[in-house]
């Protein structure tokens, strides 16, 4: 039996590393124009943005793994059966239970490296990342603010420089027009200032010297004109990254007991806490699906090979997989609804597909001793149907 388990491992290894690549990079070709555009346009270094790469892998790993190990289970056996290989198996005495349990060993190792990805690598990975992406700013202002142009990046300010440093950060005739407070609109004027950015609160900050402040007071209808030696600005990342973006990227940046701390003062001050919630339990029950997915694709990958219909399996592994992955979207909409029940409903998922698995996989290993038993049933039930009607007579 061991021998048997090697080989049907090795019939799943080998299709789970290919699945594995090909899924990776379909996860980085939506980020690849944008990097390319990077090096050439901006000018950042290869280095830098081979970084970058490496930090993004940990989170794409996070749903590459399981949605590998899913089709590989898929084609492994698949395979299996289509060569008729599996009958041979049965034959022998190798029950579809039995051909699960080295299927079982692998989805284990994967749950755990998932886990180990997305509880611990995939923050640290995030946290990473924004501290590359801010070394790049401040190597490559340009990426935030042209000079010589009308800047336009951040909502409600247009923004001029005249001159920028690339390795002080300093910048020469500036000209702002501020309208993030509608009521009160700016125009700044400075002679000079200097670009710099903080990591830990994920601004960049404009610092002026020598200029003024036109103030328009539309409600007063009042002008005012202030000079300044030294005034300051901030400009918040998410501007440039979209707010919701934002918000996302520092919730999966944050560790665990950052996500319990920041719940539980939002519980305190009354906020929302559905998406902290969602990203914490995401964390640990995402892993899990590896365990569906082995029950799944053993079922599914079983069902004998017929011909015009040798994809019949692939094709219902991925109306599972869009069925998992739908279920697993409401499970946000539903910890606003009941914040009580948020760890069910974010385990909802893998507890359906492991009892349909399960479900599936049984029936496949009793098959025959089903439809007897079915079928005994339905006689029985019909007799004594038949008894009670004469006995009424």
């Amino acid at each position: 039996m061991p021998i048997i388990n090697r080989y049907l491992q090795r019939e799943i290894l080998l299709p789970f590393f290919y699945t594995l690549l090909v899924v990776v990079f379909i996860l980085l070709f939506g980020q690849l124009f944008k990097l390319v555009n990077m090096v050439v346009s901006e000018g950042i270094r290869v280095w830098d943005i081979t970084r970058m790469v490496i930090d993004m892998i940990p989170q794409m790993m996070t749903m590459a793994l399981p949605i590998s190990f899913f089709f590989a289970v898929l084609v492994g056996v698949g395979r299996l059966v289509g060569d008729s290989e599996v009958v041979a198996l049965t034959a022998a005495g190798v029950s579809p239970f039995k051909i699960f349990i080295p299927v079982l060993q692998i989805a284990i190792f994967c749950t755990i490296t998932t886990l180990l990805m997305s509880t611990w690598l995939a923050p640290f990975g995030i946290r990473h990342l924004r501290k590359v992406t801010f070394d790049i700013l401040r190597e490559k202002v340009t990426l935030a603010l042209h000079s010589q142009r009308l800047n336009l990046a951040f909502p409600n300010m247009a923004i001029y420089l005249g001159e920028i440093d690339r390795e002080s950060g300093r910048v020469a005739s500036v000209f702002i027009e501020d309208r993030r407070r509608s009521e009160h609109p700016q125009t700044i004027t400075a002679l000079k200032g200097m670009i710099v950015s903080d990591l830990q609160t994920s601004t960049l900050l404009l610092q002026l010297e020598n200029g003024t402040i036109h103030e328009y007071d539309q409600q007063g209808e009042s002008y005012q004109v202030t000079d300044f030696s030294q005034y300051r600005i901030n400009f918040a990342i998410s501007a440039l990254l979209g707010a919701k973006l934002h918000v996302g990227l520092m919730n999966k940046a944050r560790s665990n007991s950052d996500l319990i701390q920041k719940i539980a003062l939002e519980k305190s001050q009354g906020e929302e806490t559905a998406r902290t919630v969602a990203t914490l339990y995401e964390r640990f029950t995402q892993p899990f699906s590896c365990l569906a997915f082995a029950l799944l694709g053993v079922a599914l990958a079983l069902v004998p090979v017929r011909s015009g219909a040798r994809f019949q399996g692939f094709i219902f592994g991925l109306l599972f997989l869009l069925a998992y992955y739908l279920t697993g979207m409401i499970a946000e909409p539903l910890t606003k609804w009941q914040p009580s029940l948020a760890p069910f409903f974010f385990c909802l998922p893998n507890l359906i597909f492991i009892l349909l698995g399960t479900l599936l996989l049984t029936i496949k290993q009793y098959e025959i001793e089903f439809s007897n038993f079915f079928w005994k049933r339905l006689m029985s039930v019909l007799k004594y149907s038949v008894y009670l009607k004469r006995k009424s007579w």
